[in-house]
């Protein structure tokens, strides 16, 4: 008797104290005791009611249970189930209805006919990644696509850009897409093959791209001849913004020993600087 008169006791002062009228003629707002919902995080029920379509959301039914333990029921759905045996939260359904036997009903299941842990839908295609023939949902199915969870519908039509090494990683999802050793992230040439990572003009300011992949040497703006691409840069070796060729040879005169003769072979015999055909 004393335990019960001091539970009461106890649950009359934590209500008090929560400015709940105990004595009073008047039946308490649960609502106003308990916030399912601290800080509005809850957010508006859904437009349409249940079903959608219209104006107002469906009705959210929240009953609380008093014993050994306070709690409270909420059921979303309006469906009739607590949430706490609800296996469609956010769903009206009969939990029963569950052809997998997994933790999600057949109403909000994306692979009824599989049992599966997570339920989850990559692509949101309505479709569970464990069921679903095309995961990322780019038009390629998972047994032919080259990055079956990321979108990279190109590799039909660019096959050769999609995976130029060969290795049936898509670029997209390959951390080493020249399959040399070095991972993308640290490779100066992410998709030319350079193991040895050689860049001979490192030192100049600006300049990350190794040999293999380096269009522009001297890193003057201007690119220079590259795997068989002809290029602009008519002194690959030299730094500069000019790029004429007075006398015509192919050789820029900010680096041409006879910049008005023409002299292609560029000869210096004495190693002076200047060209033979113009050394008095």
């Amino acid at each position: 008797m004393k335990t019960r008169l001091g539970f009461i006791a106890t649950i009359t002062a934590f209500l008090l104290v929560c400015g709940v009228k105990v004595f009073s003629a008047d039946p308490p707002d649960w609502n106003l005791l308990f916030d399912e919902c601290p800080d509005n995080q809850c957010g508006a029920p859904p437009s349409g009611g249940i079903g959608g379509g219209g104006a107002g959301g469906g009705p959210l039914i929240v009953s609380y249970t008093w014993g050994p333990l306070f709690s409270v029921q909420e059921d979303i759905d309006a469906d009739g189930y607590n949430d706490e045996v609800d296996n469609c939260i956010f769903i009206p359904n009969d939990p029963s209805e569950n052809d997998d036997g997994d933790a999600f009903g057949n109403a909000c299941d994306h692979c009824p006919q599989l049992a599966t842990e997570d339920n989850i839908d990559s692509d949101g295609d309505g479709l569970g990644d464990a069921c679903d023939p095309d995961r990322d949902g780019d038009g390629v199915a998972n047994a032919v696509d080259t990055c079956p969870e990321v979108m990279n519908a190109g590799q039909l039509e660019f096959p050769s850009q999609d995976d130029p090494d060969n290795d049936g990683l898509g670029n997209v999802c390959d951390a080493d897409d020249d399959n040399d050793g070095i991972p993308d992230l640290l490779d100066n040439c992410i998709t030319d093959e350079n193991p040895n990572q050689e860049n001979s003009d490192y030192y100049l300011d600006g300049d990350i791209a190794g040999d293999m992949c380096d269009d522009d040497y001297d890193n003057d703006g201007l690119d220079e001849a590259h795997n068989g691409i002809p290029g602009v840069d008519r002194c690959p070796n030299l730094q500069s913004s000019e790029n004429g060729d007075a006398d015509g040879d192919g050789i820029g005169d900010p680096c041409d020993n006879c910049p008005y003769v023409a002299n292609p072979d560029q000869a210096d015999t004495d190693q002076n600087g200047k060209g033979d055909i113009c050394d008095g």
